[in-house]
């Protein structure tokens, strides 16, 4: 998937500023043939942008504003645009499916340009003023030839795409690129192509990065959100804090020295932050509520700018916060537990992912990506603080693995680590063994042994006396017992890309016949029912979020904004703009949006 939305991306923007394109430029480019569909099919698979392109495209249903100052001009009726576009571009674009397009340009050979994917085994070479294009070799006539053009390099559009393998249809001032052919006459094409316009002729810009507004959480009526002042000629920054109670104007939020609230963590009515005050770091917390801050912890020799804050978390009625060291590839996680206003060191990690405890013991996986990935999973006894590695020797836990087609080996954390009835269950495989795949495992928790309960699952959740997974081959909810060996059972009828769990219900989505659509499965009764279709530009990599009210997600198409899906699976549409930042509380969700300041919420 990826791959392929960089492919469009690319293919996409070869063609950007095709501001009067010439009757010539669009002749041939309707015919559909036999495999055509209409827009609103085939819109989620499309790269389009206007032929007065302003900055605005729609890449595979998403919008997109495209920086950089590029200038295209037309020659012939054919329209050109500048290597340097490209070359951006190129660099951005990798993936798994179609391989990663590079365009090469030497300033000891300024006239030759060549594209290539070497995953793809294809090249293709463009000389300035050369009439015909080598595709792997092969000599292929241009109607126009490339040309340097105020002192840059232009290459064609038409042709260069072509030689990319897509496909360009021209539509009432839109251009349309991708794979399949696109019935230019369906109803469905001209009932939805004015929307599409609306959206990418938009001349709005979006909010100057000096007053971009974050959300963080939300109490009632209160919205608290932060924003960066830029100090001295941007030198240092300050983050402030707001509060905002209905319609009514927002007021700045004073706490005690020099907070940082971006990686603030909530639990309950409490926003728990770091601040430096006097040269020292603290732990706050900010009650909700009262709406006053208060001092938690000294943080010891520790400084926000040696890191950030990863977690605060409660267990068992003791605070533990989780503070990292350096940056993602040196750096570190140390976990601590908050005692008489400071901090006791409880273990240190390279990605401390999971954490559990029981009365005696607190259980904790180490995602190591960078050196060795197996034996991670360990025991602290918290009466005599001895560590234990668990599990069998050799298999990492926590961790899911995969394998490209090229070779290459890829690794994700699973935060997933349940301590029920006097075991651990996680997901893990074998380190020593490149083709075991991704299981489900019940962990002994006092010795190095296991039990394979599942294979091929790619996430998992369990619910009384049952193993719910998702399986990685059929992209099915399948269920089974906890002690292994048993012959699953498949839950949902739908191949599931997006799946969360809210108070032991599954809500997920699945590529229908009209797009994506949204399921309710109900594990106590095993009854599947589709709530709703999402509107068109949800894609399979549209996220969502459940509280009690129901499912909320964002749209970023031609009908842009917030959606809220109830129970009986009526949906409405909260917001009609395009959401830039979002987060969900208990009383609805909180946003900002792309081209107008501020901060609002909905229910």
């Amino acid at each position: 998937m990826k791959k392929k939305i960089m492919m469009l991306l690319l293919t996409a923007c070869l063609g950007l500023g095709t501001a009067g394109v010439h009757a010539a430029e669009s002749a041939g480019s309707t015919d559909q043939g036999s495999g055509s569909r209409s827009l609103k099919e085939a819109f989620n698979e499309l790269a389009i942008i206007p032929s007065n392109y302003q900055g605005k495209a729609f890449m595979q249903g998403q919008k997109t504003d495209s920086g950089g100052d590029y200038e295209v001009v037309q020659r012939n009726g054919r329209v050109l645009v500048p290597i340097r576009l490209m070359g951006y571009l190129a660099e951005h674009t990798t993936g798994a499916d179609q391989g990663y397009w590079d365009v090469v340009w030497n300033a000891k050979t300024p006239d030759d340009v060549l594209l290539q994917n070497l995953p793809l085994k294809r090249t293709v070479k463009f000389k300035v003023n050369s009439t015909t294009m080598l595709v792997n070799g092969k000599s292929v006539k241009l109607d126009v030839p490339p040309q340097k053009i105020g002192g840059r390099v232009m290459l064609p559009l038409r042709d260069a795409a072509t030689a990319l393998g897509k496909q360009i249809a021209w539509l009432d001032g839109l251009i349309l690129i991708g794979d399949t052919p696109v019935d230019l006459k369906h109803p469905d094409t001209l009932a939805v192509k004015n929307a599409i316009k609306t959206q990418l002729t938009d001349q709005r810009n979006r909010v100057d990065y000096e007053k971009v507004a974050t959300p963080l959480t939300q109490l009632g009526t209160d919205v608290y959100y932060l924003k960066t002042v830029y100090l001295n000629n941007g030198a240092s920054v300050e983050e402030q804090l707001f509060r905002q109670t209905g319609s009514n104007k927002a007021t700045r939020v004073q706490v005690p020295g020099k907070p940082v609230f971006h990686s603030g963590k909530r639990i309950g009515d409490i926003f728990y932050y770091v601040s430096t005050v006097s040269n020292q770091a603290y732990l706050f917390a900010y009650d909700l509520k009262k709406q006053q801050p208060e001092k938690v912890a000294s943080l010891g020799d520790w400084r926000p700018e040696d890191g950030w804050l990863t977690e605060v978390r409660k267990l068992d009625n003791e605070l533990l916060v989780n503070l990292h060291v350096g940056d993602l590839t040196m750096g570190g996680d140390m976990l601590y537990r908050v005692k008489n206003g400071a901090l006791e060191e409880v273990l240190s990690a390279k990605s401390l992912t999971s954490v559990t405890a029981d009365q005696e013991a607190l259980y904790s996986i180490d995602f190591r990506f960078m050196t060795e990935m197996a034996n991670n999973l360990s025991r602290l006894d918290l009466t005599t603080g001895e560590t234990a590695l668990l599990g069998e020797p050799g298999y990492a836990y926590g961790v899911a693995r995969s394998v490209e087609e090229n070779g290459g080996v890829g690794f994700r954390s699973d935060s997933t680590l349940v301590l029920k009835d006097g075991a651990l269950y996680a997901i893990g495989f074998n380190d020593s063994d490149p083709q075991d795949p991704n299981s489900v495992y019940r962990i002994d928790t006092t010795g190095r042994k296991h039990v394979k309960l599942v294979s091929g699952a790619s996430q998992f959740w369990l619910t009384g006396k049952q193993l719910y997974y998702l399986e990685e081959s059929s992209s099915r909810l399948m269920r089974t017992g906890l002690n292994g060996g048993e012959t699953p059972a498949a839950m949902s009828s739908q191949r599931i890309s997006q799946l969360q769990m809210y108070e032991n219900v599954f809500y997920y989505t699945s590529v229908g016949d009209k797009g994506m659509e949204l399921f309710r499965l109900d594990p106590t009764t095993g009854q599947e029912k589709k709530l709703a279709a999402l509107t068109p530009g949800a894609t399979a990599d549209t996220t969502f979020e459940v509280n009690k009210s129901g499912v909320y997600y964002v749209n970023r198409g031609y009908e842009p904004g917030i959606y809220h899906i109830s129970s009986d699976g009526k949906e409405r549409r909260l917001s009609k703009d395009t959401v830039d930042q979002s987060v969900l509380t208990d009383s609805g969700m909180i946003y900002t949006l792309v081209y107008k300041e501020g901060v609002y919420s909905v229910k």
